[in-house]
């Protein structure tokens, strides 16, 4: 029977990033995707812009899915505090299911009071909920108010927060830190640490590579234990960012092809 798995996060415009990719992200591992909405994001005169849905609408959707059978969530731009105690009720209704919160922070450095209200409902609310939380570098800095110049220090935060949060954390290096290998830690109970590296890719059709590997770990895990739901959406997202799409003259997004599913039995 095929699996359905949810996502709740931000629309994006480009398809490169957010419900659109997730969506996409599922339909590639064989599992069918339900989305709710919190908000649609433009981009106009390189002004990103966030516009909630309101608190309303947000409540309509979850109730509309209440009798779903869920093998898996995922959330993403929450966008609106409002929404945390929510999803919080959403959550607790679906205990023994994979829960992936990838902390999408959007704002200016986490200076916003919106931001500081969505960062405490993800320590105190959400995160003890999850399965796994995925921030990337920056996103991990502001979770542990720390900074990251070096693999040792990725590797004191990742077991930092672990530890706070007591789930799992995948932090995401990308192409940050020094180095010709594109490096993710992902910290587990008792101090275990995993280690996953990638050549650099020096590519442009990079948008959605984040949220598409959130995705990727949440189908994954309907199938999957952690690690290897982590190795092989890690291996997704590297072969999405090479067969990427220009969407402008100016950035392209990651994009998945059905011939690389075929030729490497992945991630059927």
């Amino acid at each position: 029977m095929t699996k359905i798995v949810l996502t709740i996060g931000g629309s994006d415009p480009f398809a490169g990033g957010g419900i659109q990719t997730d969506l996409k992200t599922f339909g590639d591992y064989h599992t069918f995707g339900i989305s709710v909405l919190t908000s649609i994001v433009t981009l106009v005169d390189n002004n990103l812009a966030i516009h909630p849905v309101t608190k309303e609408v947000f409540l309509a959707q979850l109730k509309s899915i209440e009798q779903v059978n869920f093998s898996g969530i995922k959330i993403g731009l929450i966008a609106n505090p409002e929404f945390i105690p929510l999803i919080k009720e959403f959550l607790q209704k679906h205990p023994d299911i994979p829960i992936i919160l990838d902390p999408v922070l959007v704002f200016k450095e986490g200076n916003s009071a919106i931001e500081k209200e969505i960062l405490a409902g993800i320590r105190g609310e959400l995160a003890p909920l999850t399965t796994l939380i995925t921030p990337n570098l920056t996103e991990a800095e502001t979770l542990s108010k720390r900074k990251i110049n070096s693999l040792q220090e990725m590797k004191e935060v990742a077991i930092l927060l672990q530890k706070e949060y007591k789930t799992a954390v995948l932090i995401k290096g990308g192409g940050r830190l020094a180095g010709e290998r594109a490096i993710d830690l992902l910290a587990l109970p008792e101090t275990k640490i995993v280690e996953y590296q990638a050549q650099k890719i020096k590519a442009i059709t990079i948008n959605g590579a984040g949220c598409s590997l959130s995705a990727a770990i949440t189908a994954g895990l309907t199938k999957d234990k952690l690690e290897k739901a982590v190795s092989d959406a890690k291996g997704y997202v590297y072969k999405s960012i090479q067969a990427g799409v220009m969407v402008t003259a100016e950035f392209g997004s990651v994009y998945f092809e059905e011939s690389i599913i075929k030729s490497n039995n992945l991630p059927a």
